[in-house]
């Protein structure tokens, strides 16, 4: 078990590993070993983000009797493609199921102040401020406002203070994509899978590139090893970079 991986938020990667797993008609504690989960969070992930739908071949709004026990899926049925399945379907998907947690756990993070009281009494303090001219920093130390920097800028770039005429200069912040790589991606693409691939086939010529760097920022030598004949020689160049200035 991935114990590591406890008391963490759960990936898109965890999402997809369920999402196969019930297809796959595996159990809650099978899965949960599988991703390094508790079988209650697996279970309340599923009943959660679980979307209920009805196909061609649905007849009735009763509800399928599989559905009141675990998995409370559809996912991994024999009958959930079939016409002689007269009931609604409910499946789990990993990519809606990220997509909703991540809209819940923006929203409770760029949440109001606690009561609209509160707000409103902070807004007026802010947009009074700013019109004389204060930094958003100095206003909430000044007056002791419960409320951080980023909240107000967020706040102001959803134009969320009415009075604020400045609200539409503020520039929008750049975000940072997502850089993980799909499990099933990486299927087949491990250097294990490489060496498993040269010993199957031998006869395929292999080069090798490498770089040796002598000073930060000085002149370099990129080795060309050819792995069947065992012939290396060496390029002497600039500087490590794409540019052809080899000489």
């Amino acid at each position: 078990m991935k114990s590591d991986k406890k008391n963490k938020h759960m990936t898109l990667d965890d999402r997809v590993e369920i999402q196969e797993c019930l297809c796959k008609r595996m159990t809650f504690k099978a899965i949960a070993m599988r991703i390094g989960k508790d079988p209650t969070t697996i279970s309340k992930e599923v009943k959660l983000h679980a979307k209920d739908y009805n196909s061609a071949f649905t007849k009735t709004t009763a509800t399928c009797p599989k559905l009141l026990k675990a998995p409370f899926v559809c996912n991994g049925c024999e009958k959930q493609n079939h016409a002689n399945c007269v009931y609604p379907r409910r499946k789990y998907a990993a990519k809606n199921a990220q997509k909703e947690y991540e809209t819940v756990l923006v929203e409770s993070r760029e949440g109001i102040p606690r009561t609209k009281q509160e707000f409103y009494d902070n807004e007026e303090i802010i947009s009074d401020a700013v019109k004389r001219g204060q930094h958003i920093y100095h206003i909430i130390q000044s007056n002791n406002l419960p409320i951080s920097t980023a909240t107000v800028y967020r706040h102001i770039q959803k134009r969320y203070y009415s009075n604020l005429p400045r609200a539409v200069k503020f520039k929008q912040r750049n975000s940072k994509g997502c850089n993980y790589v799909l499990k099933w991606a990486r299927e087949d693409r491990t250097f294990d899978d490489f060496l498993t691939f040269v010993e199957d086939n031998s006869d395929i010529p292999l080069v090798q590139l490498d770089t040796v760097i002598g000073r930060i920022g000085d002149k370099v030598i990129m080795t060309v090893h050819f792995v069947n004949s065992d012939f290396m020689f060496g390029l002497l160049l600039d500087n490590k970079n794409s540019s052809r200035n080899s000489e």
